[in-house]
């Protein structure tokens, strides 16, 4: 029999590849037990995100990182002088400044790729007169070895405008590696014994019990192992009790007989249960029937534990737990189809890294069983708020199953399930800690009030702000954080974070001009306001962590960090940026280069700048024809969506008022594309007006050059202008289709 689920899911698979603008990236985490790091990708991990290379006068360097050579880790920065003028080259990052009167320390790994080179560690004032935090006397680096060098300093006055802390060099011809720059409070601790004490703290063990238990095992007893054997390396013995391994993090319990295995997390309180993991598909009566070690070393634990039911039908997983790491790898043996994850929530969201998430309200769900489109993620939200249950699946595309039980408001998704498919992994994350996730209720009435939340964030981190709408829809949300100058920053998914002007009023294409919602003050407490028109946001808003920001603490995991370290960094990249946007932009916008060439025109410099401007021309073209065609692949997909609906109805009649709903959301791309046609133009129009500029204008310096410059870049701006306002409008369209279609789903 035809579903509704079979109809939606061409249309969530074609909306997934539409091209839906946003950035996204994050760094995944380096943990350091001892103290936290002030620079963000301080080793290099995430490529140059967050690093700047400033160059004085005419120098002539260049910055980049590969894996050829490390100090730590798989990459390091290089840095190549050609030229040197005036100060040189300043290496480093822009951070806010600490109080008075602490104690910190700099510190570098180094070496020269070939010829010895000098380089210094200075902190200076982020404004006029630029004077120094600190500054480390001269370095002499050679090529044999890594070495670390460092400088300790005490914090004598305040820096309110913040610190650039840097690398300088003034050495023509150097070319040196940088890797793992710290600069931390305390007293300078060398790396190599930082990285060895952590690596003993978070390495994995695997326990026997000794004695199977039939009851499930108390956090006390994980933390204590009274009585236990830690099972050597290359032991072959089978287990006398049950099985448990353990690391800083977590806890996975294997009993004997028991029909599920049992995941603990670590934080404050001890070990405390969080989820049981079971095979999907398997019976209910299935139990665990026999245990063996596939890898036991400090580094990874890996275990098949197989899976019996009474009338003899097997099936089985590999669970495996890594150093230092907050989840379970977990893959299928013999034909087990999925993996179920019972963690009762009344809350599961589907995060979306370029559009709004997906929010699944058990108490809006009257079914006993429901598909959603996970894709590849998906969050339970645990009672108490100090905990999120995250599922990674390797495998794009495999609907989720979640089970639900309870009436009212005691309604609760007791579990989820998720299929392997082909060469498939599943992982069980956590992201844990007091208060890590939110609710709050918003009324109608409360829209364009200042909502002071009773929640502090527990540390700093890109916190998302899921508001459910009027109709049901969610619209997400990053949180702006307070800035001591009393602006608001946004952070943003590349490394390009927004800066709000103290009012938080901010533009969009959509919503014009309004008082951006949620922000975190200067004390980190939350507040929400909700918008007082456009949208309105009625029913429980939900705040999490989805990705790290430099002031992140190393301890902590967010979304996007279990993202990187469970599918890795480049499938992950691929996911977190669909439309391949990324960090580079293609081409210059049309604003900018209005400015650049008015600039060059009232300043009467267009001869000498000549080959200046026959660049801007040529950017600008690639700009207006890169937007174009997204444009153009929001308009194939909107008319390739609506044949497919028009097919289904006259399939399927009996879905006929639902199809009309999704055909509706889909004939607002048409009708935003037909409303600004003549605006927009063609790419060919833009070339043609570029052409024109080089005709008229490239050698022209007559009194009225720049009035003509002016006109020429305004015709070319109000096509940009109307390209932007297009994409936002059919992104908007694309975004409500989606979730349409997936509540439908559910």
């Amino acid at each position: 029999m035809f579903s509704k689920t079979r109809c939606l899911w061409p249309i969530l698979a074609v909306v997934l590849f539409v091209s839906l603008s946003g950035d996204a990236a994050a760094a995944e985490p380096q943990r350091n037990a001892r103290v936290a790091n002030l620079f963000g990708n301080a080793g290099f991990e995430e490529g140059r995100e967050e690093w700047q290379l400033d160059q004085g006068g005419k120098t002539v360097a260049r910055f980049s990182v590969d894996d050829r050579d490390a100090g730590a880790g798989q990459r390091s920065a290089v840095l190549a002088l050609d030229k040197v003028d005036s100060w040189g080259v300043q290496f480093g990052q822009r951070i806010e400044a600490p109080a008075v009167g602490k104690t910190y320390t700099f510190a570098v790994l180094a070496k020269s790729v070939k010829e010895p080179a000098a380089i210094r560690l200075e902190i200076e004032r982020r404004a006029d007169p630029y004077d120094r935090a600190a500054a480390s006397s001269r370095f002499d680096l050679r090529p044999e070895a890594w070495r670390e060098f460092h400088v300790t300093f005490k914090v004598e006055k305040a820096f309110p405008e913040g610190w650039f802390a840097y690398v300088s060099c003034q050495q023509s011809g150097a070319e040196f590696r940088l890797d793992m720059l710290r600069l931390y409070e305390g007293e300078y601790v060398p790396y190599q014994q930082v990285e060895k004490e952590e690596m003993a703290a978070i390495e994995v063990a695997l326990f026997d019990t000794r004695v199977s238990s039939p009851t499930p095992l108390s956090g006390k007893a994980i933390a204590e192992g009274s009585r236990w054997i830690r099972v050597p390396e290359d032991s072959e013995q089978p287990f006398q009790g049950d099985a448990v391994v353990r690391n800083d993090r977590l806890a996975l319990v294997l009993r004997r007989g028991a029909p599920r295995a049992e995941l603990f997390s670590q934080g404050a309180g001890g070990f405390l249960p969080r989820a049981v993991l079971t095979p999907g598909g398997s019976q209910p009566d299935a139990r665990i029937a026999s245990l063996a070690v596939v890898e036991n070393n400090p580094g990874e634990v890996v275990l098949d534990a197989s899976f019996q039911s009474a009338d003899g039908t097997q099936s089985g997983l590999r669970l495996a737990v890594a150093l230092g790491q907050a989840f379970v790898r977990t893959e299928p043996l013999g034909k087990t189809p999925g993996l179920d994850v019972e963690a009762p929530c009344r809350f599961v969201v589907l995060p979306d890294f370029f559009a709004d998430d997906i929010v699944v309200d058990a108490t809006g769900l009257s079914v006993p069983t429901a598909e959603i489109p996970s894709e590849n993620f998906l969050l339970h939200f645990l009672p108490n708020r100090d905990a999120i249950v995250m599922t990674v699946a390797n495998n794009r595309g495999q609907d989720a199953r979640v089970e639900l039980s309870g009436e009212g408001p005691q309604r609760l998704i007791r579990r989820s399930g998720m299929q392997y498919g082909e060469r498939g992994k599943i992982w069980v994350a956590m992201i844990q800690g007091e208060e890590i996730w939110r609710q709050q209720e918003v009324r109608t009435e409360d829209a364009g009030k200042i909502l002071k939340m009773q929640w502090t964030a527990p540390f700093p981190a890109q916190w998302r702000v899921d508001w459910t709408l009027s109709d049901k829809l969610t619209s997400s949300w990053e949180m702006a954080s307070e800035l001591k100058s009393g602006e608001f920053l946004k952070p943003g998914w590349f490394g390009n974070p927004d800066t709000l002007p103290s009012d938080r009023r901010r533009w969009t294409t959509v919503l014009g001009t309004f008082p951006y919602p949620c922000w975190l003050d200067k004390a980190g407490q939350g507040h929400l306001q909700p918008l007082a028109r456009a949208l309105r946001f009625q029913g429980p808003a939900l705040v999490y962590p989805i990705n790290r920001v430099r002031q992140t603490p190393l301890s902590e995991f967010t979304v996007v960090d279990l993202v990187r370290a469970t599918l890795g960094v480049g499938p992950c990249e691929y996911i977190l940026d669909v439309e391949g946007q990324g960090a580079t932009r293609k081409g210059r916008a049309t604003c900018a280069t209005r400015d650049t060439l008015k600039a060059i025109y009232a300043a009467k410099q267009q001869k000498q700048k000549r080959a200046e401007i026959e660049r801007v021309l040529e950017e600008v073209v690639v700009f207006v024809k890169h937007i174009r065609g997204r444009i153009d692949d929001y308009v194939d997909f909107g008319r390739q969506m609506l044949a497919y609906l028009q097919q289904q109805r006259q399939s399927h009649p009996e879905l006929a008022e639902f199809l009309a709903e999704m055909e509706t959301s889909t004939k607002a791309i048409d009708s935003a594309f037909e409303q600004r046609k003549s605006q927009i133009q063609t790419p060919q129009y833009v070339v043609d007006l570029t052409d024109k500029f080089r005709r008229t204008l490239l050698d022209y310096d007559g009194g009225d050059a720049l009035d003509r410059c002016t006109e020429i870049t305004h015709a070319i701006v109000n096509v940009g202008g109307n390209q932007d306002e297009l994409v936002g409008e059919c992104r908007s369209a694309v975004k409500v289709l989606r979730q349409r279609a997936g509540l439908a789903m559910a």
